[in-house]
């Protein structure tokens, strides 16, 4: 078997036992900045009213949700099935998908991949042929909008953190550190949930989670350009340059028209 066929099953179990309890634990999580900067963007880089927008790695659809309410015209995806259920009964159009390999003959106005999904992409060969697929279903001129982690919220967060909560019906404790050498962000949970079948019996179950932390210049290289440009790489949440202490840093890219030069590579603005 394939590595990456592997990495993908392995995803797929793991957001199992993590995806009924996912919106409690990330409760703290800023959605709502996240649709104030889609907002920002759609509004100053796209001209119709309602733009159609892909989710990948959309998780149990709470932005999804916010952007459907808010007038987009959207469509989620994730890799877990469990994930999908989750954002299913929010009565969403989700469908389970692999961001490198979309089974998607439509095209969008903006597709995003946020909350450092992309960070599982373990090599600059995933990310391009995840950048190509991007590429493919997008409109000329569309746009993708996605986050990556960084270093800096690694090492200033989670080198070495421990956290815990008890909801009643699931608890969990969380470990989390960061590993320099390989620069692997690295989340282990221990779930307990509570049985549908014995009362007062709890489902011991693990999962790890596993994210590359990549340099800005190795995925700017990722990027295919005769498809794809550089619209901005920014700070946060802000249209500002990101630094070496960003914790975290949006990308914007477009679809380069048929008729568009291939840009430079991007320095920053």
């Amino acid at each position: 078997m394939e590595a990456g066929n592997l990495r993908r099953r392995e995803v797929i179990v793991k957001y199992k036992s993590l995806a009924p309890l996912y919106d409690r634990l990330m409760s703290h999580v800023e959605y709502d900045q996240w649709l104030a900067l889609i907002q920002r963007i759609t509004e100053k880089y796209i001209d119709i009213r309602s733009p159609s927008i892909l989710e990948i790695g959309g998780g149990t659809g709470v932005l999804g949700s916010m952007l459907a309410k808010y007038g987009f015209n959207y469509t989620g995806s994730d890799l877990s099935f469990s994930m999908c259920r989750e954002s299913q009964r929010r009565n969403l159009p989700v469908f389970c998908a692999d961001a490198r390999i979309m089974p998607v003959k439509r095209t969008f106005d903006l597709i995003i991949f946020l909350y450092d999904g992309i960070n599982y992409l373990q090599s600059a060969a995933e990310y391009n042929r995840a950048f190509n697929e991007v590429a493919r279903i997008l409109i000329p001129g569309g746009l993708f909008l996605f986050d990556i982690t960084t270093e800096a919220n690694s090492m200033r967060h989670f080198t070495d953190y421990l956290d815990f909560d008890d909801y009643g019906d699931y608890c969990f404790v969380r470990h989390s550190y960061y590993n320099e050498e390989t620069t692997t962000q690295h989340n282990d949970f221990t779930i307990f949930s509570e049985s549908s079948h014995i009362p007062g019996l709890y489902e011991k179950s693990k999962e790890k989670h596993v994210q590359k932390v990549f340099p800005v210049k190795y995925i700017e290289e990722a990027i295919p350009r005769s498809l794809l440009g550089v619209v901005g790489i920014w700070d946060g949440f802000t249209f500002k340059k990101y630094s070496s202490r960003s914790e975290r840093i949006h990308f914007l890219l477009r679809k380069n028209s048929r008729h568009d030069p291939v840009l430079p590579r991007h320095k920053g603005i």
